[in-house]
Protein backbone atom coordinates (compact mmCIF):
# COMPACT_ATOMS: atom_id res chain seq x y z
CA UNK A 1 0.00 0.00 0.00
CA UNK A 2 1.62 3.72 -0.85
CA UNK A 3 2.22 5.43 1.80
CA UNK A 4 0.12 8.46 0.91
CA UNK A 5 -2.86 6.04 0.95
CA UNK A 6 -2.16 4.99 4.02
CA UNK A 7 -2.12 8.53 6.17
CA UNK A 8 -5.34 9.37 4.23
CA UNK A 9 -6.82 5.88 5.50
CA UNK A 10 -5.49 6.73 9.11
CA UNK A 11 -6.61 10.36 8.46
CA UNK A 12 -10.40 9.36 7.55
CA UNK A 13 -10.30 6.95 10.76
CA UNK A 14 -9.22 9.42 13.18
CA UNK A 15 -11.50 12.19 12.13
CA UNK A 16 -14.50 9.92 12.01
CA UNK A 17 -17.25 10.44 14.73
CA UNK A 18 -18.54 8.26 16.26
CA UNK A 19 -15.49 5.94 17.04
CA UNK A 20 -17.16 2.67 16.51
CA UNK A 21 -15.29 -0.80 17.45
CA UNK A 22 -16.13 -4.55 17.72
CA UNK A 23 -15.55 -5.28 21.29
CA UNK A 24 -17.75 -8.54 21.99
CA UNK A 25 -20.61 -6.73 20.75
CA UNK A 26 -20.79 -3.27 18.75
CA UNK A 27 -19.22 -0.29 21.40
CA UNK A 28 -19.41 3.22 20.20
CA UNK A 29 -17.42 6.56 21.56
CA UNK A 30 -18.42 9.83 20.93
CA UNK A 31 -16.44 12.16 23.34
CA UNK A 32 -16.82 11.21 26.86
CA UNK A 33 -19.75 8.84 26.03
CA UNK A 34 -19.41 4.88 25.63
CA UNK A 35 -22.45 2.16 24.57
CA UNK A 36 -22.28 -1.04 24.18
CA UNK A 37 -24.52 -2.71 21.94
CA UNK A 38 -25.74 -6.46 22.56
CA UNK A 39 -22.49 -7.22 24.50
CA UNK A 40 -21.74 -10.91 24.75
CA UNK A 41 -18.98 -9.97 27.39
CA UNK A 42 -19.09 -7.01 30.06
CA UNK A 43 -16.80 -4.14 29.57
CA UNK A 44 -15.95 -2.56 32.90
CA UNK A 45 -14.88 1.18 30.77
CA UNK A 46 -18.49 1.32 29.08
CA UNK A 47 -21.20 2.22 31.75
CA UNK A 48 -24.11 1.59 29.52
CA UNK A 49 -25.67 -1.30 27.42
CA UNK A 50 -28.37 -0.98 24.96
CA UNK A 51 -30.45 -4.63 24.02
CA UNK A 52 -31.72 -5.20 21.05
CA UNK A 53 -34.07 -7.90 21.62
CA UNK A 54 -34.96 -11.00 23.77
CA UNK A 55 -33.03 -13.66 21.64
CA UNK A 56 -29.98 -15.04 23.77
CA UNK A 57 -27.09 -13.95 21.84
CA UNK A 58 -28.39 -10.69 22.01
CA UNK A 59 -29.79 -10.25 25.30
CA UNK A 60 -27.07 -11.39 27.60
CA UNK A 61 -26.35 -7.89 28.64
CA UNK A 62 -29.28 -8.20 31.24
CA UNK A 63 -26.74 -10.70 33.03
CA UNK A 64 -23.90 -7.82 34.05
CA UNK A 65 -24.57 -6.40 37.32
CA UNK A 66 -22.75 -2.98 36.71
CA UNK A 67 -23.58 -1.50 33.99
CA UNK A 68 -27.13 0.21 32.94
CA UNK A 69 -29.21 -1.42 30.67
CA UNK A 70 -31.43 0.10 28.22
CA UNK A 71 -34.31 -2.30 26.21
CA UNK A 72 -37.86 -1.91 25.67
CA UNK A 73 -40.38 -3.42 28.16
CA UNK A 74 -41.37 -5.68 25.63
CA UNK A 75 -37.73 -6.95 25.50
CA UNK A 76 -37.45 -7.05 29.34
CA UNK A 77 -40.65 -8.91 29.65
CA UNK A 78 -39.52 -11.91 27.20
CA UNK A 79 -36.19 -12.50 28.76
CA UNK A 80 -37.19 -12.48 32.17
CA UNK A 81 -40.05 -15.30 30.77
CA UNK A 82 -37.82 -16.83 29.24
CA UNK A 83 -34.69 -17.31 31.87
CA UNK A 84 -36.60 -16.79 35.29
CA UNK A 85 -34.38 -14.29 35.64
CA UNK A 86 -34.86 -10.56 36.88
CA UNK A 87 -32.88 -8.17 35.14
CA UNK A 88 -31.73 -5.49 37.62
CA UNK A 89 -30.19 -2.01 37.15
CA UNK A 90 -32.59 -1.68 33.98
CA UNK A 91 -34.49 1.21 32.23
CA UNK A 92 -37.18 1.14 29.66
CA UNK A 93 -36.72 2.40 26.45
CA UNK A 94 -39.74 3.00 24.43
CA UNK A 95 -39.80 3.45 20.34
CA UNK A 96 -40.16 7.02 19.49
CA UNK A 97 -38.94 8.36 22.73
CA UNK A 98 -35.28 9.88 23.13
CA UNK A 99 -32.71 9.34 26.15
CA UNK A 100 -29.90 11.21 26.43
CA UNK A 101 -26.51 10.24 27.79
CA UNK A 102 -23.94 12.41 27.34
CA UNK A 103 -23.23 13.86 24.14
CA UNK A 104 -25.24 11.24 22.70
CA UNK A 105 -28.97 11.00 22.32
CA UNK A 106 -30.41 7.36 22.03
CA UNK A 107 -34.14 7.05 19.81
CA UNK A 108 -35.18 3.56 19.48
CA UNK A 109 -37.14 2.12 16.26
CA UNK A 110 -39.09 -0.74 15.23
CA UNK A 111 -37.20 -3.44 13.96
CA UNK A 112 -39.76 -6.11 12.66
CA UNK A 113 -37.65 -9.15 13.93
CA UNK A 114 -39.69 -10.15 17.21
CA UNK A 115 -41.97 -8.33 19.92
CA UNK A 116 -39.72 -5.32 21.28
CA UNK A 117 -37.18 -5.40 18.57
CA UNK A 118 -35.33 -2.19 17.80
CA UNK A 119 -33.08 -0.75 16.27
CA UNK A 120 -31.06 2.20 18.07
CA UNK A 121 -30.62 5.86 16.31
CA UNK A 122 -27.38 7.59 17.69
CA UNK A 123 -27.90 11.27 17.65
CA UNK A 124 -24.40 13.27 17.67
CA UNK A 125 -23.68 16.70 17.02
CA UNK A 126 -21.53 15.50 13.86
CA UNK A 127 -23.35 12.97 12.30
CA UNK A 128 -26.30 10.19 12.77
CA UNK A 129 -25.42 6.51 13.60
CA UNK A 130 -27.96 3.45 13.17
CA UNK A 131 -27.53 0.15 15.05
CA UNK A 132 -29.73 -2.83 13.64
CA UNK A 133 -28.72 -5.79 14.75
CA UNK A 134 -32.11 -8.29 13.89
CA UNK A 135 -33.73 -6.63 11.43
CA UNK A 136 -37.05 -7.91 9.08
CA UNK A 137 -38.26 -6.15 6.60
CA UNK A 138 -41.72 -7.76 5.62
CA UNK A 139 -44.28 -7.67 7.13
CA UNK A 140 -45.01 -11.13 9.18
CA UNK A 141 -48.40 -12.45 10.86
CA UNK A 142 -47.35 -10.95 14.38
CA UNK A 143 -45.20 -8.30 13.48
CA UNK A 144 -44.35 -5.00 10.81
CA UNK A 145 -41.42 -4.85 8.64
CA UNK A 146 -39.00 -2.43 10.42
CA UNK A 147 -39.08 0.89 9.81
CA UNK A 148 -36.39 3.21 8.29
CA UNK A 149 -34.59 5.76 9.42
CA UNK A 150 -31.57 7.81 7.54
CA UNK A 151 -28.28 7.80 8.68
CA UNK A 152 -24.79 8.73 8.25
CA UNK A 153 -23.12 5.66 9.40
CA UNK A 154 -25.47 2.34 9.51
CA UNK A 155 -24.01 -0.69 11.58
CA UNK A 156 -26.07 -3.79 9.70
CA UNK A 157 -25.56 -7.42 11.39
CA UNK A 158 -25.39 -9.81 7.72
CA UNK A 159 -27.95 -12.01 9.14
CA UNK A 160 -27.55 -14.47 6.47
CA UNK A 161 -24.87 -17.24 6.83
CA UNK A 162 -22.80 -17.01 3.42
CA UNK A 163 -23.22 -19.64 2.03
CA UNK A 164 -27.18 -18.97 1.82
CA UNK A 165 -27.94 -15.90 1.01
CA UNK A 166 -31.80 -15.39 -0.08
CA UNK A 167 -35.28 -16.91 1.60
CA UNK A 168 -37.93 -18.28 -0.15
CA UNK A 169 -41.36 -16.86 -0.30
CA UNK A 170 -43.46 -16.62 2.93
CA UNK A 171 -46.48 -17.03 1.63
CA UNK A 172 -45.79 -20.28 -0.33
CA UNK A 173 -43.91 -21.77 2.77
CA UNK A 174 -46.61 -21.31 5.32
CA UNK A 175 -48.84 -22.82 2.65
CA UNK A 176 -46.95 -25.85 2.69
CA UNK A 177 -46.59 -26.12 6.55
CA UNK A 178 -50.58 -26.28 7.03
CA UNK A 179 -50.63 -28.56 3.93
CA UNK A 180 -47.91 -31.26 5.47
CA UNK A 181 -49.74 -30.20 8.85
CA UNK A 182 -53.12 -31.69 7.17
CA UNK A 183 -51.70 -34.65 5.91
CA UNK A 184 -49.99 -35.12 8.83
CA UNK A 185 -53.57 -35.19 11.10
CA UNK A 186 -55.04 -37.07 8.59
CA UNK A 187 -52.70 -39.81 8.98
CA UNK A 188 -53.55 -40.00 13.13
CA UNK A 189 -49.86 -38.57 13.60
CA UNK A 190 -48.86 -35.28 15.53
CA UNK A 191 -47.25 -32.43 13.55
CA UNK A 192 -45.02 -31.13 15.98
CA UNK A 193 -43.03 -27.88 14.73
CA UNK A 194 -39.44 -27.37 16.13
CA UNK A 195 -38.34 -23.71 16.12
CA UNK A 196 -37.33 -20.97 17.72
CA UNK A 197 -39.32 -20.51 21.32
CA UNK A 198 -38.86 -16.88 20.61
CA UNK A 199 -40.78 -15.29 17.09
CA UNK A 200 -41.16 -18.28 14.90
CA UNK A 201 -42.85 -20.21 17.16
CA UNK A 202 -45.44 -17.23 17.82
CA UNK A 203 -45.84 -16.65 14.11
CA UNK A 204 -46.64 -20.72 14.15
CA UNK A 205 -49.46 -20.19 16.33
CA UNK A 206 -50.44 -18.09 14.76
CA UNK A 207 -50.41 -19.52 11.20
CA UNK A 208 -52.71 -22.19 12.62
CA UNK A 209 -55.12 -20.08 14.52
CA UNK A 210 -55.66 -18.36 11.17
CA UNK A 211 -55.87 -20.89 8.62
CA UNK A 212 -56.80 -24.07 10.50
CA UNK A 213 -58.95 -24.88 13.49
CA UNK A 214 -56.51 -27.24 14.46
CA UNK A 215 -55.95 -26.28 18.77
CA UNK A 216 -51.88 -25.54 18.91
CA UNK A 217 -50.38 -27.17 21.60
CA UNK A 218 -46.84 -25.35 23.01
CA UNK A 219 -44.15 -26.15 25.23
CA UNK A 220 -44.03 -24.70 28.64
CA UNK A 221 -41.10 -22.35 27.33
CA UNK A 222 -43.18 -22.01 24.32
CA UNK A 223 -45.76 -21.19 26.61
CA UNK A 224 -44.68 -18.34 29.03
CA UNK A 225 -43.24 -16.22 25.82
CA UNK A 226 -46.42 -16.66 23.69
CA UNK A 227 -48.13 -15.31 26.96
CA UNK A 228 -45.98 -12.11 26.89
CA UNK A 229 -46.91 -11.70 22.87
CA UNK A 230 -50.60 -11.93 24.35
CA UNK A 231 -50.09 -9.54 26.79
CA UNK A 232 -49.02 -6.91 24.51
CA UNK A 233 -51.36 -7.46 22.63
CA UNK A 234 -50.92 -10.23 19.86
CA UNK A 235 -53.87 -12.66 19.51
CA UNK A 236 -52.53 -16.26 20.20
CA UNK A 237 -54.59 -19.12 20.87
CA UNK A 238 -52.76 -21.93 22.67
CA UNK A 239 -52.37 -24.55 25.11
CA UNK A 240 -49.59 -25.25 27.19
CA UNK A 241 -48.21 -28.78 27.34
CA UNK A 242 -48.31 -29.07 31.11
CA UNK A 243 -51.93 -28.16 31.54
CA UNK A 244 -54.36 -30.80 31.58
CA UNK A 245 -56.37 -29.94 28.72
CA UNK A 246 -53.45 -30.93 26.62
CA UNK A 247 -53.65 -34.61 27.12
CA UNK A 248 -56.82 -34.90 25.38
CA UNK A 249 -56.06 -33.05 22.90
CA UNK A 250 -52.68 -35.04 22.56
CA UNK A 251 -54.11 -38.49 22.87
CA UNK A 252 -56.90 -37.47 20.01
CA UNK A 253 -53.87 -36.69 17.72
CA UNK A 254 -56.17 -33.57 15.95
CA UNK A 255 -53.84 -30.88 17.10
CA UNK A 256 -50.31 -29.07 16.45
CA UNK A 257 -47.49 -29.37 18.76
CA UNK A 258 -44.71 -26.58 18.75
CA UNK A 259 -41.17 -27.58 20.40
CA UNK A 260 -38.11 -25.70 21.13
CA UNK A 261 -35.52 -26.82 19.03
CA UNK A 262 -33.51 -30.05 20.13
CA UNK A 263 -36.36 -30.15 22.32
CA UNK A 264 -36.28 -34.21 22.19
CA UNK A 265 -39.72 -36.10 21.04
CA UNK A 266 -38.04 -39.38 19.72
CA UNK A 267 -39.66 -41.55 22.57
CA UNK A 268 -43.28 -40.45 20.77
CA UNK A 269 -43.70 -42.65 17.99
CA UNK A 270 -46.95 -40.69 16.80
CA UNK A 271 -45.04 -37.58 16.12
CA UNK A 272 -44.11 -36.39 13.29
CA UNK A 273 -41.30 -33.95 13.75
CA UNK A 274 -40.57 -30.98 10.99
CA UNK A 275 -37.63 -28.21 11.66
CA UNK A 276 -38.54 -24.61 10.87
CA UNK A 277 -36.04 -22.54 10.79
CA UNK A 278 -34.50 -19.40 8.92
CA UNK A 279 -31.14 -21.25 8.34
CA UNK A 280 -31.27 -24.77 8.55
CA UNK A 281 -28.32 -26.48 9.56
CA UNK A 282 -26.77 -30.20 8.15
CA UNK A 283 -27.67 -32.01 11.55
CA UNK A 284 -31.34 -30.45 10.97
CA UNK A 285 -31.49 -31.16 6.95
CA UNK A 286 -30.32 -34.65 7.99
CA UNK A 287 -33.09 -35.10 10.52
CA UNK A 288 -36.12 -35.08 8.37
CA UNK A 289 -38.90 -32.25 7.35
CA UNK A 290 -37.45 -28.37 7.44
CA UNK A 291 -39.50 -25.53 6.49
CA UNK A 292 -37.64 -22.16 6.08
CA UNK A 293 -39.20 -19.20 7.53
CA UNK A 294 -37.41 -16.40 9.27
CA UNK A 295 -38.22 -13.69 11.16
CA UNK A 296 -34.32 -12.32 9.92
CA UNK A 297 -33.94 -10.36 7.06
CA UNK A 298 -32.04 -11.89 4.18
CA UNK A 299 -29.17 -10.15 1.80
CA UNK A 300 -31.73 -8.72 -0.61
CA UNK A 301 -33.93 -7.42 2.42
CA UNK A 302 -31.04 -6.30 4.17
CA UNK A 303 -29.80 -4.36 0.44
CA UNK A 304 -33.00 -2.76 0.15
CA UNK A 305 -32.89 -1.38 3.65
CA UNK A 306 -29.47 0.17 2.69
CA UNK A 307 -30.89 1.83 0.03
CA UNK A 308 -33.70 3.23 1.82
CA UNK A 309 -31.70 4.49 4.66
CA UNK A 310 -28.98 6.27 2.99
CA UNK A 311 -25.76 5.95 4.59
CA UNK A 312 -22.34 6.97 3.66
CA UNK A 313 -20.62 4.26 6.16
CA UNK A 314 -22.09 1.09 6.42
CA UNK A 315 -20.46 -1.29 8.70
CA UNK A 316 -21.32 -4.61 8.58
CA UNK A 317 -20.72 -7.86 11.58
CA UNK A 318 -21.22 -11.48 11.91
CA UNK A 319 -22.85 -13.85 9.30
CA UNK A 320 -21.77 -12.81 5.86
CA UNK A 321 -19.93 -9.58 6.81
CA UNK A 322 -17.77 -9.60 4.14
CA UNK A 323 -20.08 -10.18 1.72
CA UNK A 324 -22.38 -7.40 2.67
CA UNK A 325 -19.73 -5.04 2.76
CA UNK A 326 -18.66 -5.52 -0.43
CA UNK A 327 -22.01 -5.42 -2.34
CA UNK A 328 -22.90 -1.88 -0.25
CA UNK A 329 -19.53 -0.64 -1.39
CA UNK A 330 -20.27 -1.87 -5.12
CA UNK A 331 -23.85 -1.23 -5.77
CA UNK A 332 -24.50 1.82 -3.74
CA UNK A 333 -21.05 3.22 -4.34
CA UNK A 334 -21.24 3.79 -0.34
CA UNK A 335 -18.49 2.87 1.79
CA UNK A 336 -18.78 -0.49 3.37
CA UNK A 337 -16.47 -1.89 6.16
CA UNK A 338 -16.92 -5.61 7.88
CA UNK A 339 -16.08 -5.20 11.74
CA UNK A 340 -14.01 -8.23 12.45
CA UNK A 341 -16.64 -9.97 15.07
CA UNK A 342 -14.70 -13.54 14.87
CA UNK A 343 -11.64 -11.53 16.68
CA UNK A 344 -12.58 -11.23 20.58
CA UNK A 345 -11.18 -8.27 22.50
CA UNK A 346 -8.17 -9.78 24.59
CA UNK A 347 -8.28 -9.80 28.04
CA UNK A 348 -5.68 -10.19 30.52
CA UNK A 349 -4.86 -13.06 31.85
CA UNK A 350 -6.48 -14.43 34.92
CA UNK A 351 -4.28 -14.44 37.86
CA UNK A 352 -5.03 -16.85 40.89
CA UNK A 353 -7.30 -14.73 43.30
CA UNK A 354 -5.73 -13.28 45.95
CA UNK A 355 -7.28 -15.57 49.00
CA UNK A 356 -6.82 -13.01 51.78
CA UNK A 357 -8.43 -10.17 49.51
CA UNK A 358 -11.14 -12.84 48.61
CA UNK A 359 -11.72 -13.27 52.42
CA UNK A 360 -11.49 -9.25 53.28
CA UNK A 361 -14.53 -9.17 50.36
CA UNK A 362 -16.12 -11.72 52.25
CA UNK A 363 -16.09 -9.74 55.75
CA UNK A 364 -17.06 -6.57 53.99
CA UNK A 365 -20.55 -7.77 52.64
CA UNK A 366 -21.30 -9.58 55.91
CA UNK A 367 -21.15 -5.95 57.32
CA UNK A 368 -23.32 -4.76 54.45
CA UNK A 369 -25.73 -7.10 54.58
CA UNK A 370 -27.12 -7.26 57.99
CA UNK A 371 -30.74 -7.01 57.99
CA UNK A 372 -33.23 -9.64 58.30
CA UNK A 373 -36.08 -10.20 55.46
CA UNK A 374 -34.73 -7.67 53.32
CA UNK A 375 -33.20 -8.24 50.17
CA UNK A 376 -29.90 -6.42 48.75
CA UNK A 377 -30.51 -6.11 45.10
CA UNK A 378 -27.32 -7.61 43.20
CA UNK A 379 -26.29 -4.88 40.77
CA UNK A 380 -26.25 -2.47 43.76
CA UNK A 381 -24.48 -4.92 46.27
CA UNK A 382 -21.78 -5.59 43.77
CA UNK A 383 -21.34 -1.38 42.98
CA UNK A 384 -21.28 -0.80 46.38
CA UNK A 385 -18.40 -3.37 47.00
CA UNK A 386 -16.86 -2.68 43.92
CA UNK A 387 -16.15 0.83 44.89
CA UNK A 388 -14.52 -0.19 48.15
CA UNK A 389 -11.46 -1.27 45.69
CA UNK A 390 -12.27 -4.69 45.44
CA UNK A 391 -12.14 -6.74 41.90
CA UNK A 392 -15.32 -7.98 39.80
CA UNK A 393 -13.79 -11.36 40.09
CA UNK A 394 -13.36 -10.57 43.78
CA UNK A 395 -16.46 -10.07 44.62
CA UNK A 396 -18.80 -12.39 42.48
CA UNK A 397 -15.73 -15.33 44.23
CA UNK A 398 -17.07 -13.96 47.49
CA UNK A 399 -20.51 -13.72 46.17
CA UNK A 400 -20.39 -17.44 45.06
CA UNK A 401 -18.25 -18.45 48.34
CA UNK A 402 -20.55 -16.98 50.99
CA UNK A 403 -24.04 -18.59 48.75
CA UNK A 404 -22.10 -22.04 48.92
CA UNK A 405 -21.44 -21.71 53.11
CA UNK A 406 -25.43 -20.97 53.05
CA UNK A 407 -24.34 -17.38 54.93
CA UNK A 408 -26.32 -15.99 51.96
CA UNK A 409 -29.14 -17.21 50.01
CA UNK A 410 -29.47 -15.63 46.84
CA UNK A 411 -33.39 -15.20 45.12
CA UNK A 412 -33.51 -15.73 41.13
CA UNK A 413 -36.72 -14.42 41.56
CA UNK A 414 -35.56 -11.33 43.12
CA UNK A 415 -31.83 -11.08 41.57
CA UNK A 416 -30.86 -10.08 45.14
CA UNK A 417 -29.53 -11.68 48.43
CA UNK A 418 -30.59 -12.32 51.63
CA UNK A 419 -29.46 -13.66 54.73
CA UNK A 420 -31.01 -16.58 55.51
CA UNK A 421 -34.25 -17.46 57.47
CA UNK A 422 -32.85 -19.69 59.56
CA UNK A 423 -28.68 -19.16 60.64
CA UNK A 424 -26.73 -21.83 59.68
Amino acid sequence: MRFSTRVAELAWYFELKPLIRWSNGVAIRYGETRLLLDPLDSDPTIPSLFITHAHYDHSKGFQFPLPKKYSTKETNELYEADTGRKSGNWEPIRVGRRVKLGDVEVEAHDAGHVLGSVQYELITKDEIVVYASHINFIDTLVSKAAGVAPCDTLILEATFPAASQTLPPRESVVADIVKWALECVGERRIPTLATDPIGNAQELVKVFNTWTELPVIVHPRIARISQVYANNGVGLRFVDAAAEEAQPLIADAKCVVIIPKRFDVTRYGEFRIAHVTGWPTAAERAAGKVFTLSEQADLDQLLRFVKEARPKTVYTFRGGSKLLAELVSKRFGMVGRALTADIQRTKPTESKLDEERVGACEDFILKVIQVPDFTYEKAELVARVFKEGFKLQEVEEALNRLTRKTLLHYSEATGGYSLPSVPP
